[in-house]
C-alpha cells in the first residue's frame, strides 16, 4: 500500500504548541509519553482514520500514554504481573539473561522464559517488554480490523436495524482504539529509553566500568527532570525520523527498535559522565534526550501505520470473517458475527 505523508513540520508543530501543557514530569511517563505519543499521532499519514487526529483525541492519546506508569501500585497480582512489561534487561552481548538474542525473540513469553532458565537465569526478573509492545500492535491491527468493517457496515447495511448497531459498534471501536493504542503507546516509548532495554537500568551496575561511568543513580534524573527542564514538544518534531514501512514480523521489529535503544546506554553514561547534562544549557544533553524522544515517536507512528496496513488480513466476528473480504465485496456484511451467533 502506498501511503502519501501529507501532515507536515508545520501541520505539526502547530498541533504541538495548541495542544502543549506545562504539568511537571514523573519520569518519562508524564511530559516524555505525553510529548512522544502526541507527535507520532500528529506525524500519521492521511490515509488514516480522521478520528485519531482530531484535538480530542491526540489530547486522550497523549495522557492515556501515562496510564500504565498511573496505575502502579494498584497492589498484588496487579503490579508483579504487569510491571515487568515497563522493560527488560538486555546484557551488553544482546542477549536477554543470557539467552535468546533481541534479533531471535522466541514466539511467546512463555517460551523466552524456557530459554533464560536454561541459560541459568531468572526470567521473573529481566522484563517483558518486547511482548508488551508486540502484544499491543496484534491488538490495534485487530481494532482497525473491526473499525474497517464497522465503517462499511455503518455507511453500507440496506437493513435500519443493522446499520444503527454498525454504527454504534463503530463508536465504541474508536474509543477502545484510543484507549488500546495510548495504554499501549507507553510501551513504545519506554523502549525508547535506553536505561529500559538494557541491565544499565540505573546505575552502571556490577559490570566492568573502564571508563569509570558516574556511579549516581541517572536513570529518573535524565527521563524525568531533565526531559521536564529541556524538552518540548516542537524538538521532538524537528528531530522526528523519516517514515520507514514495516512490513516483516511484530517481533522481528521489536527486537531490531529494541536492540538500536540499547546500543545507546554506553553513550547515555558516558555523556553523563562528562557533565554533559549538566547547567542551564546542556546542548549535548538536550540532543540526546531528544534524539531518544524522537526516536519513540518515529517507531510509534510508523507501527500504527504498519497495523493499519495489516488490519485487512485481521479476521472479525464469530466464526471469523476476514476483513479484506468484506471490504471487497466477496464477503457479506457479516453482521450476524459481529453481533453473535453463539
Amino acid at each position: 500500500m502506498v501511503l502519501i505523508w501529507k501532515r507536515g513540520l508545520a501541520a505539526v508543530l502547530t498541533a504541538s504548541a495548541v495542544l502543549a501543557t506545562g504539568t511537571a514530569a514523573s519520569a518519562w511517563g508524564a511530559d516524555g509519553h505525553r510529548m512522544l505519543t502526541r507527535v507520532a499521532i500528529g506525524a500519521l499519514p492521511a490515509e488514516l482514520p480522521s478520528f485519531l487526529s482530531a484535538p480530542q483525541a491526540v489530547w486522550e492519546l497523549g495522557e492515556l500514554a501515562r496510564e500504565p506508569d498511573r496505575s502502579k501500585g494498584a497492589g498484588m497480582p496487579h503490579d508483579a504481573d504487569l510491571d515487568t512489561g515497563h522493560f527488560v534487561n538486555v546484557g551488553d552481548d544482546g542477549r536477554i539473561g543470557g539467552g535468546p538474542l533481541l534479533s531471535e525473540l522466541p514466539k511467546t513469553r512463555a517460551e523466552c522464559d524456557a530459554a533464560v532458565r536454561a541459560a541459568g537465569a531468572d526470567a521473573s526478573h529481566l522484563g517483558y517488554l518486547p511482548y508488551a509492545i508486540s502484544d499491543g500492535w496484534l491488538q490495534l491491527v485487530k481494532d482497525f480490523g473491526y473499525w474497517r468493517v464497522d465503517r462499511l457496515g455503518a455507511e453500507t447495511a440496506a437493513d435500519p436495524e443493522q446499520r444503527a448497531w454498525f454504527q454504534r459498534d463503530l463508536k465504541l471501536r474508536e474509543a477502545l482504539i484510543l484507549r488500546d493504542l495510548g495504554y499501549w503507546s507507553h510501551f513504545v516509548g519506554d523502549a525508547a529509553q535506553p536505561m529500559h532495554v538494557s541491565v544499565h537500568f540505573n546505575t552502571w551496575g556490577d559490570y566492568p566500568n573502564p571508563n569509570n561511568y558516574t556511579p549516581e543513580r541517572i536513570h529518573g534524573p535524565f527521563e524525568g527532570a531533565f526531559v521536564h527542564a529541556h524538552v518540548t514538544e516542537a524538538d521532538i518534531v524537528r528531530g522526528l525520523p523519516s517514515a520507514r514501512v514495516i512490513d516483516g514480523p511484530i517481533l522481528t521489529e521489536t527486537g531490531r527498535y529494541i536492540e538500536a535503544s540499547r546500543q545507546q546506554a554506553d553513550p547515555l553514561f558516558a555523556l553523563w559522565t562528562k557533565g554533559g547534562f549538566a547547567g542551564d544549557a546542556p546542548t549535548a544533553g538536550k540532543a540526546f534526550a531528544v534524539a531518544r524522544l524522537a526516536a519513540g515517536a518515529g517507531e510509534l507512528r510508523d507501527l500504527i501505520v504498519a497495523a493499519w496496513a495489516a488490519s485487512p488480513n485481521a479476521t472479525v466476528g464469530y466464526p471469523g470473517v476476514k476483513v479484506a473480504d468484506v471490504v471487497s465485496g466477496a464477503q457479506a456484511l457479516p453482521y450476524a458475527q459481529m453481533v453473535g451467533i453463539d
